[in-house]
C-alpha cells in the first residue's frame, strides 16, 4: 500500500506540472497603415566625367589627367568641399578602326588609339546652385555628365513623421475593424515599421549656353508602413 500511494503521488505532481505549462491561446487582430511625407530635396549628386583619346595609353592619360584636374579645380573653386568629391570610375580602353582592312594573317582588329575616361561624383548642397556649378565644370573640360540624383541631407525627422503617421493609420484601421467585428482592442502585442524615400519626379538635365543649366529637383516622398498586432476580447 505504501508503494502504491507513492506512485499515485508522483502521478499527481507530474500532471499538475504539465497543466501549468499550457498557455491559453490569445485572439489577435492585425492592421496595417501607411504614412507619407513630401519634401523637396536639398542635395544634388552628379557624376561628371572627362574622356580623352591619344595615340598611346600614356598620351591619352596625360591629356585626361590635365583636363580632369581643371574640372576638379573648378568644382572646388565653386565651393564644393573636397570631402564631397570622389573618383567613382576610371578606365583605359583601346579604340579600334571603324573599317578594318582586309587581313589574311588573322591578326585581329586594328587599334588606332586609346581612350581614357575618368569620372568623379560630386555632392552639392542646394539644388539652386547646381546649375551654375555644372556650367563651370563643362567650361573647364568635362564632356560627360553620366547621372544626376537628388537627396535629402537630414531625412530622419521626415522618416519619423512618416512612421508616426503610419502607426496612427494602422491604429485607426484596427479600431475600425474591431468595431465592425464587435470585439475590443485589449493591448498591442507587436509593432513593425519600415520607411523609405523615393523621388516623385524624374527630371532630365537640359543644357543652355547663355544661362545656367536648369536643374529641377522635383519632390521626394518619404513613405512608411506600420503593422500592429492587437490582443482582442469579446465585448
Amino acid at each position: 500500500m505504501k508503494r502504491l500511494a507513492f506512485a499515485l503521488s508522483l502521478t499527481v505532481i507530474a500532471a499538475t506540472s504539465a497543466f501549468a505549462q499550457v498557455t491559453p491561446e490569445v485572439a489577435t487582430l492585425t492592421a496595417e497603415g501607411t504614412g507619407t511625407v513630401h519634401a523637396a530635396p536639398d542635395t544634388v549628386i552628379i557624376d561628371i566625367g572627362v574622356s580623352t583619346r591619344g595615340a598611346t595609353p600614356a598620351e591619352a592619360l596625360a591629356a585626361n589627367s590635365a583636363d580632369m584636374q581643371r574640372v576638379i579645380d573648378a568644382v572646388l573653386a565653386a565651393g564644393v568641399p573636397e570631402t564631397d568629391v570622389a573618383t567613382s570610375n576610371f578606365s583605359i580602353t583601346p579604340v579600334y578602326a571603324d573599317q578594318q582592312p582586309t587581313r589574311t594573317d588573322n591578326a585581329g582588329p586594328v587599334i588606332v588609339g586609346y581612350e581614357v575616361s575618368n569620372q568623379v561624383t560630386i555632392r552639392i548642397d542646394g539644388v539652386a546652385d547646381s546649375g551654375a556649378i555644372l556650367d563651370r565644370v563643362v567650361a573647364a573640360g568635362a564632356n560627360r555628365i553620366n547621372g544626376i540624383r537628388f537627396d535629402i541631407a537630414e531625412p530622419q525627422p521626415l522618416r519619423d513623421e512618416a512612421v508616426a503617421a503610419a502607426i496612427a493609420e494602422a491604429r485607426r484601421q484596427a479600431e475600425l475593424m474591431a468595431d465592425a467585428a464587435g470585439v475590443t482592442l485589449v493591448r498591442i502585442l507587436s509593432v513593425t515599421t519600415y520607411a523609405n524615400a523615393q523621388p516623385m519626379y524624374d527630371r532630365a538635365v537640359a543644357f543652355a549656353a547663355a544661362a545656367p543649366v536648369p536643374i529641377m529637383g522635383g519632390e521626394q516622398a518619404i513613405t512608411a508602413t506600420a503593422t500592429l498586432t492587437f490582443e482582442i476580447a469579446p465585448r
